[in-house]
């Protein structure tokens, strides 16, 4: 990882160097080349996250966490990639002051990865909903779409390291990560996550966390 950080410093100080010199079609290469070297960059980084999420030290820091504030951090997250597909995203919930006992970076990230997710298997001018429902001792998280959808041989493995399903969507990278990490949070956090979907129909994520009752 080291050396693929070295490449990506020394090719922005050769692109600088060379801004004087090149014509715009070299430009244009080379700006080619730093974009497609950064995503390499943040894809390595994705992956070690997904292998070095630390169980324990997750649960060290849990104390009253506010379902409001996850989501609400989560979303303003991925709002600028909504934005630029005309994507509304569209906030539910029952109660203000849903609390659960938890880590909050953690659980946005969680969060961040499904409505993320959401967003990026939507269509132009798709709709993404986020609820949060108390249910017993429990608060629903349900993010819905109505994008490209899953295919019902991937749903078993969604959640599997490194697996990425049949669904595509055009200028989308995946990194076949995103759930394992989302779903290892969650566990940490003694909840559970689910799927529902089908192709061409949108897809349906619920997170189930246990709630501080008052």
């Amino acid at each position: 990882m080291a050396a693929m950080g070295a490449v990506q410093q020394n090719l922005y100080v050769l692109a600088d160097d060379l801004s004087e010199k090149l014509n715009d079609e070299q430009k244009n290469k080379l700006e080619r080349l730093q974009s497609r070297i950064a995503d390499l960059v943040k894809l390595i980084n994705t992956w070690l996250r997904a292998i070095s999420v630390d169980i324990s030290s997750i649960r060290e820091n849990f104390k009253p966490t506010s379902i409001t504030t996850v989501i609400t951090k989560a979303v303003d997250n991925v709002q600028t990639h909504a934005t630029r597909k005309a994507i509304d995203i569209e906030i539910n919930q029952t109660k203000s002051q849903t609390i659960v006992n938890g880590e909050e970076g953690t659980l946005v990230e969680a969060v961040v990865n499904i409505v993320g997710n959401a967003v990026k298997y939507s269509r132009m001018g798709g709709h993404v909903s986020i609820s949060a429902e108390e249910k017993g001792e429990h608060v629903h998280i349900t993010v819905a779409d109505d994008g490209v959808g899953i295919a019902q041989e991937d749903l078993p493995h969604l959640f599997q390291d490194f697996y990425i399903g049949k669904s595509k969507t055009e200028g989308e990278r995946r990194s076949g990560v995103g759930l394992a990490i989302t779903r290892r949070i969650i566990e940490a956090h003694d909840g559970s996550i689910s799927v529902e979907s089908e192709l061409g129909k949108g897809s349906t994520f619920v997170i189930q966390l246990p709630v501080i009752l008052n």
